[in-house]
């Protein structure tokens, strides 16, 4: 756990109970007591590295808490409040505000919806980059897997990353004659007997007739197509990727 390290531990220790509302500068002070060094050098090993990114960030987290009137004693409190150990299967709702400097190996953003975020209230150009900013540490408290939703109109801040929906054709007509089409079926009946799976496990006809359609030319165009998940994606995408580059 964060507050279990050696780095928080014995910062903690040197700031003890205090009303002093100078909070950015006396963990400043303490971490650099604790032997602060910025930047980070190379080849300190992982538990010195380990050491100072602990120190880094609880400087980081005491800018962020310091707003003139709560007290260090406030900031330690809630330190503890955010970082309680658990037994592993909690979840922690947070805010966007509230997530600053923290990370998790799964975050989920749900409601990612235009009105949502950014908000109705963020007329001005300048509001609606706070609310940019505020959707990067969202995104970024992810070390591993990130799962964002929306029901109504995505976010515009999705579209700008590239990952807002494609329109999709609902019905796509199969052209069994198409060079494309019959190629992409050629490679999975070859694929699907290599595996010793069946053709429709590889691909769906839909799914093969859509990749006619589209021709997508990347790994991102690829996985918009519908019936393309993460699993095949990797398994196949390279491949799928060259039999319509052959077929052109």
């Amino acid at each position: 756990a964060f507050l279990a390290r050696a780095a928080a531990r014995r910062l903690l220790a040197r700031l003890g109970p205090s009303g002093s509302t100078a909070i950015a500068e006396n963990v400043r002070l303490a971490a650099e007591s604790e032997g602060l060094l910025v930047p980070i050098p190379d080849g300190l090993g992982e538990s010195e590295t380990t050491r100072q990114e602990d120190l880094r960030r609880l400087v980081s987290l005491a800018v962020e808490f310091d707003d003139g009137v709560r007290t260090i004693s406030d900031f330690v409190g809630d330190l503890r409040a955010r970082f309680v150990d658990g037994d592993g299967r909690g979840v922690n709702l947070l805010t966007l505000h509230r997530a600053k400097g923290l990370e998790f190996d799964a975050v989920f953003l749900p409601r990612l919806e235009d009105r949502e975020l950014p908000c109705r209230q963020a007329k001005s150009a300048q509001a609606v980059d706070e609310e940019r900013r505020l959707f990067y540490v969202g995104i970024t408290r992810a070390r591993r897997h990130l799962l964002v939703t929306w029901a109504g109109k995505p976010s515009p801040f999705l579209a700008e990353l590239g990952i807002a929906p494609r329109p999709r054709a609902q019905h796509p007509v199969v052209d069994t004659g198409s060079p494309a089409f019959v190629a992409l079926k050629a490679w999975r009946l070859e694929r699907a007997r290599k595996d010793g799976i069946p053709a429709f496990v590889v691909f769906h006809d839909s799914t093969l007739a859509e990749l006619a359609e589209r021709r997508p030319r990347t790994p991102g165009e690829l996985a918009g197509v519908r019936g393309v998940g993460p699993g095949k994606l990797e398994r196949y995408g390279a491949d799928v990727l060259g039999v319509l580059a052959g077929s052109a």
